[in-house]
């Protein structure tokens, strides 16, 4: 019993002697490396059918584009296999490129290429919900502001106005303009979340 004891002392010991060691790494000052992190999220949330209900799908995002009009670009590419799995669909038409999405206050405009198929009311439901929880979340933390290089921008971007406060009773608005439609609705209809 003894030598238990004696043994788990002597390894406390030895632990503690590692611990205030340090190991040999010397102390350092600050290091810097820049300016924080900021940009969009590293997910965002894009709006799927269950059946007829909207049901909010969180996907990975890619650096570089604004949070908007990356939420709009994952929608439009469609459910993914696991995604699918989950007997999860869209009501959107194959959409070539040349998707405009703009941003400005608590409204967002989508205007769709010539030869976009008809939208049904449940597709312009996914992409008013997908913009507004993208212009929300893009609210929360400040403006926008794109990169500087061409090549990392979506089709195309533009981003105004002060962002609409966070919560309360704002509703952000959606204007969802193509050949066959021009139509306006408000993130009332989401699901929450």
């Amino acid at each position: 019993m003894r030598a238990v004891v004696r043994a788990s002392a002597l390894a406390g010991l030895a632990v503690g002697l590692l611990a205030v060691a340090g190991c040999g790494v010397p102390p350092s000052g600050v290091i810097d490396a820049g300016a924080p992190a900021s940009g969009i999220p590293a997910r965002t949330t894009v709006y799927f059918l269950a059946g007829t209900a909207l049901r909010g799908v969180p996907r990975p995002t890619a650096g570089g584009t604004d949070p908007v009009a990356g939420a709009v670009a994952l929608l439009l590419a469609g459910p993914t296999r696991a995604v699918a799995r989950q007997h999860l669909t869209t009501d959107l038409p194959e959409v070539p490129a040349g998707v405009r999405v703009t941003s400005d206050g608590a409204r967002v405009t989508v205007r769709l290429p010539p030869g976009v198929g008809r939208l049904t009311d449940r597709g312009v439901e996914q992409l008013t919900c997908t913009a507004a929880h993208a212009r929300r979340w893009m609210a929360s933390r400040g403006p926008y502001r794109p990169a500087a290089s061409p090549t990392t921008a979506p089709d195309s971007v533009a981003v105004g106005g002060a962002p609409p406060a966070v919560g309360g009773a704002v509703q952000i608005s959606v204007r969802v303009v193509g050949a066959m439609r021009d139509t306006v609705r408000t993130d009332s209809l989401c699901p929450p979340g």
